[in-house]
């Protein structure tokens, strides 16, 4: 039997409750001014079945998917290229009393090589911060527009290595992240020598962890250690809201100081 014959396809399945109404996510999910807001650094929609939904993280990534269904408050299905073939996603959106359930399906995966298993590991991944950045905006900062900080380190080591120089003691944070757990509050004195307090959304073992930051106005600070092995790129994501522009740049600039200085 051939390796490409031993291949199977999977799919990944996530749902996130919001304290919004289906309209509102909705938009969210469909208009490019919205989705600029939690998802992509900028978006273009082109609304109804057949339209399009482009996405960009700048000149590094970014790429169009065609909409497959097209059902207001419902259903929105889209189909873009991926490594092993097309790749399908899918949003369900449910009313539950004054909140909407949404459910995202994301299917055209397949195992059989460790690329592939990293592919979905990342992605999984990834999708547990996006969603909780799309509850996090329309539950605190519905309408704001977004200013993102995103630095970044290259390293040549495992991930569990770089995850563990990143929560030690004298990495990202003084006292270390060892007492991190999801849905609990955290206090920790940044390697900045800024004090962060907020909600911890998650944390996700050696890949990364979630935080909310009161300080910078109910930000939210997303660390990931992305790509395959021996080609880690540690990212920290900055999601902020009513923040000026200086201060953002200004915590890109420091913070791309300190994975130098862990990583260097």
């Amino acid at each position: 039997m051939t390796a490409d014959a031993q291949k199977q396809m999977r799919r990944l399945k996530k749902e996130i409750e919001v304290a919004a109404s289906p309209a509102a996510v909705w938009k969210a999910l469909t208009d490019g001014e919205e989705l600029a807001r939690w998802f992509p650094l900028s978006a273009r929609v082109t609304p109804g079945a057949g339209g399009s939904i482009a996405l960009s993280w700048g000149p590094e990534w970014g790429g169009e998917a065609r909409i497959d269904a097209w059902e207001p408050q419902q259903l929105l299905r889209i189909e873009q290229p991926g490594p092993a073939g097309p790749v399908t996603i899918e949003w369900k959106l449910e009313q539950r009393g004054g909140k909407t359930l949404v459910r995202l399906v994301q299917s055209g995966f397949t195992t059989g090589a460790a690329r592939e298993d990293e592919y979905f590991g990342s992605t999984e991944y990834g999708w547990g911060f996006m969603l909780a950045n799309l509850r996090h905006y329309l539950e605190r900062h519905a309408g704001t527009a977004r200013r993102v900080a995103w630095p970044r380190q290259k390293v040549a080591i495992a991930r569990e290595e770089a995850y563990q120089r990143l929560t030690a003691p004298g990495g990202l944070f003084r006292e270390g992240t060892g007492g991190l757990a999801g849905g609990t509050e955290y206090m920790l004195e940044s390697a900045t020598g800024e004090n962060f307090e907020g909600i911890v959304e998650f944390v996700r073992a050696p890949r990364g962890f979630c935080i909310s930051v009161r300080q910078l106005n109910d930000a939210l600070l997303w660390l990931t250690i992305e790509g395959a092995p021996g080609e880690h790129e540690v990212q920290l994501w900055l999601s902020t809201y009513g923040v000026a522009q200086a201060k953002v740049e200004e915590f890109g600039k420091q913070w791309e100081g300190v994975l130098g200085r862990i990583f260097g």
